[in-house]
């Protein structure tokens, strides 16, 4: 995707873009690319990439997350293939739960493992929604 900001302008706070329009921007964004396949709904390809980006944006690896999946799938191919493209993803979504915690942390006082614990927490609560765009 491409934003008009930085992600360090969104760790910065000097652009307010958080989890549901990332989620939402990323969404429209496999669809658009997405439009011409058949075989794969493209709410379940922004699920796994989404899952992918949250997984590395958490410190994981990339392969690891890759060697997890069903194998004679689309997805581990399909995924190793957009690795590229996906860093820019993953760099934001890293920037938007970073400003989320440093929120908690410097906003709040809340202790920094509380605050990881309460930006997961709220993440789950998203993801458990439904996307609007």
């Amino acid at each position: 995707m491409e934003w008009e900001f930085t992600p360090a302008e969104v760790v910065q706070g000097k652009v307010d873009y958080g989890l549901e329009n990332f989620r939402a921007d990323m969404l429209q964004e496999v669809k658009l690319n997405m439009s011409n396949m058949e075989s794969v709904a493209p709410e379940q390809v922004f699920n796994i990439m989404y899952e992918l980006c949250y997984w590395v944006a958490t410190g994981n690896d990339y392969d690891e997350f890759l060697s997890g999946l069903d194998q004679d799938s689309f997805f581990p191919a399909f995924l190793a293939s957009i690795k590229s493209h996906l860093s820019v993803n993953i760099e934001m979504l890293g920037a938007i739960l970073q400003r989320q915690i440093m929120e908690l942390v410097e906003g709040q006082s809340i202790p920094l493992e509380d605050a990881i614990k309460q930006v997961d927490e709220m993440h789950r609560g998203i993801v458990a929604r439904p996307v609007l765009n």
